[in-house]
């Protein structure tokens, strides 16, 4: 219960100091006296995004603090996770700078804006005409439907099974993904397999391709060359081994008479031996030595496929070898993985069951509490004015499975006897949403925790009986709640239990909101003013005195005993 707010330099507020009790709280004023300040400082202390310019003017920072008691066990748990000490009561104080940094803290212990979100629809359920709209969306009906019947532990549960169904099929896609990769992969490597070994390489071929490509090409300009050389060191009438063999015949005789020329005889008969190898040699050169343009084709291409593949792979001729030996090891290692899509895709099949097992569930369960809505909501629209709507909830199966189950739920209405129910999002007028909506909330107030209901402008598009209607169903609510009503309708205000007036004033040039709670003849006064205007007369006193005396608690009859 909300039993205390403070507000210091935010917008019009200068400083303002409210205390609310158990019961109905309503709240009224003149249109522009700052009550919306109020819902949106309730806003900020509860992790809201404050706008830039909310600071007063003139003012260095903003605060707004909240004192909250009869805290409940989500709340106190949310409290204990962030290390907070907390017994019953939680005060928040939100701190916000002119130049838009905001700090917070929880029992004066500093708190982050993600703890005050947490807390907040524990201690605070705000329920303007945005929320009365929502009832025109289809999908905020099955949101609805699941609140009012507690079944938000239920849907977490779905949608974490569900989070295990997306999860274990992400896994078998990525798989199935990888494998196609490792297919493609598997496809490149026998390729690449195929035609290096296909290629037949050899260390070494390239250079001694090359080396007999140029001889080839040249093999007339070596033949006549090497033909000259030839002669002239062996086969011509002068050669040079037929001179340096008359030049030894003369040496050795030159030894028989002076035997210190033996080591020179050797080395000329050396140099003879070694030319006439060296004519030989030359003369199986010329022997094998002639021109082939077969074999010089067969060269060039040899060499044109050795360039290709060295392109292609990159590296020399003994890299592409290392190549070729790398791809047919990592083909001997392939693995096709058939056994770990199995395993994957069975555990999408075991998700998916326990995840559509749960739905069921999860489905009978709505249907049982959409049954005791229609029954019990019927009641409560009666009691809203709306005695002849009949309520009606109807079910739909989604294609396929969604976070939140199977059902698709839709609210649909009949306003008059007679007419068939028809979708509640598009026939409803404003006045029966508004009522909608809080004979919903009224409903759902069980399941809420105690957190106070705030009730924005709940009177939209109505008046009259039904005004009053609406006003003994909050005081009702108020029973049970603590409920804070903002209203413009003296039909309403006059069932709270206890009435604060937002005023302003203009002083020294600035305007200044304020709120303060009525006394019994205050209430008159303003009552009065809600019903006629700034011109207050006796009649209207009169009327607003008996709004009161209407809008008291009816007592139960006693039963008197006959004698």
């Amino acid at each position: 219960m909300l039993r205390t707010l403070r507000v210091r330099d935010l917008a019009i507020i200068d400083e303002l100091e409210l205390l609310l009790e158990p019961g109905l709280n309503v709240i009224t004023g003149e249109t522009g006296a700052g009550k919306s300040i109020l819902l949106q400082a309730l806003d900020v202390a509860l992790g809201g995004r404050p706008e830039a310019d909310l600071v007063r003017t003139g003012a260095d920072e903003a605060v707004v603090e909240a004192l909250f008691s009869g805290i409940a066990p989500p709340a106190r748990a949310a409290l204990a996770a962030a290390g907070v000490a907390a017994d019953d009561e939680i005060v928040i104080r939100r701190v916000i700078a002119a130049g838009g940094r905001t700090r917070a803290y929880v029992n004066d212990a500093l708190g982050s804006l993600g703890l005050l979100r947490e807390l907040a629809p524990h201690l605070l359920r705000a329920y303007g005409q945005e929320e009365h709209h929502a009832l025109r969306r289809v999908e905020s009906h099955r949101e609805m439907l699941d609140a009012i019947g507690g079944l938000e532990a239920t849907v977490e549960e779905m949608r974490r099974r569900h989070a295990r169904v997306q999860t274990a099929a992400q896994a078998l896609a990525e798989r199935r993904a990888a494998e196609r990769t490792a297919a493609e992969r598997v496809e490149l490597l026998r390729f690449q397999a195929s035609e290096l070994a296909g290629a037949r390489l050899v260390p070494g071929e390239e250079e001694a391709l090359a080396a007999e490509r140029s001889r080839l090409t040249h093999a007339e300009r070596l033949a006549a060359l090497v033909t000259a050389v030839e002669a002239a060191i062996y086969s011509a009438d002068e050669s040079a081994v037929g001179t340096l063999g008359r030049a030894l015949g003369a040496l050795a005789e030159a030894e028989r008479l002076d035997a210190g020329l033996e080591p020179t005889r050797r080395l000329v008969e050396s140099a003879l031996a070694e030319l006439e190898e060296a004519g030989a040699a030359l003369g199986r050169y010329l022997g094998g030595l002639a021109p082939d343009p077969a074999r010089l084709e067969a060269v060039e291409q040899r060499l044109g496929e050795l360039v290709r593949l060295r392109r292609k792979y990159g590296g020399t001729v003994e890299e592409l070898i290392r190549r070729r030996d790398e791809v047919a090891a990592e083909l001997e290692r392939t693995d096709s993985g058939g056994e770990v899509i199995a395993a994957l895709a069975a555990g999408v099949e075991s998700a998916q069951r326990v995840a559509a097992e749960w739905a069921g569930r999860l489905s009978v369960e709505r249907r049982r509490v959409a049954r005791e809505l229609e029954r019990d909501l019927g009641r409560e629209l009666a009691a809203l004015a709306l005695e002849d709507v009949r309520f009606a909830v109807r079910f739909g199966e989604g294609r396929s499975l969604a976070p939140e189950g199977w059902d698709e739920i839709e609210f649909f209405l009949s306003a008059n006897p007679g007419e068939e129910p028809r979708s509640l999002a598009r026939i409803a007028s404003g006045g029966e949403l508004s009522r909608i909506m809080l004979a919903l909330k009224t409903l759902a107030a069980a399941e809420e925790h105690g957190a106070t209901l705030i009730f924005d402008e709940v009177d939209a598009g109505i008046g009259g009986a039904v005004a009053e209607a609406v006003g003994r169903k909050l005081a009702q609510l108020g029973r049970a709640r603590q409920v804070l009503c903002i209203t413009h309708l003296p039909l309403i205000a006059a069932f709270a239990e206890h009435h604060i007036v937002v005023t302003k004033r203009v002083h020294a040039g600035r305007t200044t909101s304020m709120a303060r709670p009525l006394s019994t003849t205050e209430r008159v006064a303003e009552l009065a003013r809600m019903l006629g205007g700034a011109r207050l007369t006796r009649e209207t006193r009169e009327h607003a005195e008996q709004l009161l005396q209407q809008a008291r608690p009816r007592k139960p009859r006693r039963e008197v005993s006959q004698p």
